[in-house]
């Protein structure tokens, strides 16, 4: 596995689900060799001046791109457009990070109320301490169960457990197999739409780009033209849940519609333990990084 120098889609503690704080997170960073990255939390541009600020305070040779990435919906698709270079003081940001927020409270108690269905013992004090903001992610739930004796022998969680078949990346994994979207401890939220995504990362003066497409759509081609048809600019070809096959096809893809092309890890920290920051496997990383910041979007950021 290749470990690149940019990495342009991870998280810090901002999107409720990541571990570290902005300031941690580009330490992290540059003690790992990276030089150009974005941090790209879910419906939050909040780390992004702390992120900056620190680089400087701290002597780091580190380029921070103003990113997001918006939850969003297209034909019943959950998808991630993730916006580079944009204006983190638009206000519209701020509203819909609230939207979300309050929502995702609401879908917590579904979700939980959902895996006890399941048989799975849940407890309520360490939901309650687990939760950021009131927040409970179906990988929080998961971390509360696996971690709970009363389910040492449960059928379902063993998967997750060491040895288990989905054991690489358990809470993740736990999240994917039974809370995203149609699955039995499903909370679904009303996202905007994917269009309106699109408008509002424009609106914002950035790049719209369509985030780990083989993990939310697969290789539907009808899909992608029709989401690619709203004014998307790229797609994060090079991303550690695209397999050789996925990693050929968007690439082949988005040289055919003319879209930038841009890599990212998705780095979480222990709620991915898997995913290592920058690394991901691309022939050209030298060529893509300067294809991408030589758009005039992204240049006054620098």
């Amino acid at each position: 596995m290749k470990h690149n120098r940019i990495d342009l889609h991870m998280h810090s503690n901002c999107s409720k689900d990541g571990q570290h704080s902005p300031s941690e997170l580009v330490k992290l960073c540059s003690d790992n060799g990276l030089k150009v990255i974005a941090i790209s939390d879910h419906n939050s541009v909040l780390a992004i001046e702390e992120a900056r600020r620190s680089v400087i305070e701290q002597g780091l040779d580190l380029k921070v791109i103003p990113a997001v990435e918006i939850d969003c919906d297209f034909n019943g698709f959950n998808l991630h457009i993730l916006g580079y270079g944009i204006d983190v003081h638009e206000p519209w940001f701020g509203v819909y990070e609230d939207y979300i927020i309050k929502a995702e409270r609401e879908g917590s108690l579904i979700r939980a109320k959902k895996v006890r269905e399941m048989g799975i013992h849940l407890n309520q004090k360490e939901l309650d301490k687990t939760a950021i903001d009131g927040v409970l992610t179906g990988e929080m739930i998961a971390e509360v169960a696996l971690e709970d004796p009363r389910n040492n022998d449960h059928p379902i969680l063993a998967l997750y457990r060491p040895g288990g078949s989905r054991s690489d990346n358990p809470v993740l994994n736990f999240y994917w197999d039974w809370c995203s979207q149609g699955k039995p401890a499903s909370s679904e939220t009303e996202f905007i739409t994917a269009q309106e995504a699109v408008l509002r990362i424009k609106n914002a003066k950035g790049l719209a780009v369509l985030a780990h497409p083989g993990n939310n759509i697969k290789m539907d081609t009808a899909v992608l033209e029709g989401i690619l048809d709203l004014g998307i600019d790229g797609i994060e070809v090079y991303t550690t849940y695209h397999n050789a096959e996925m990693t050929a096809y968007y690439r082949e893809k988005a040289i055919k519609h003319h879209k930038l092309i841009t890599l990212g890890s998705d780095y979480h920290g222990k709620t991915k333990p898997s995913i290592k920051l920058g690394e991901f496997d691309c022939p050209d990383e030298k060529e893509l990084t300067q294809a991408f910041l030589d758009r005039p979007e992204i240049k006054p950021w620098l």
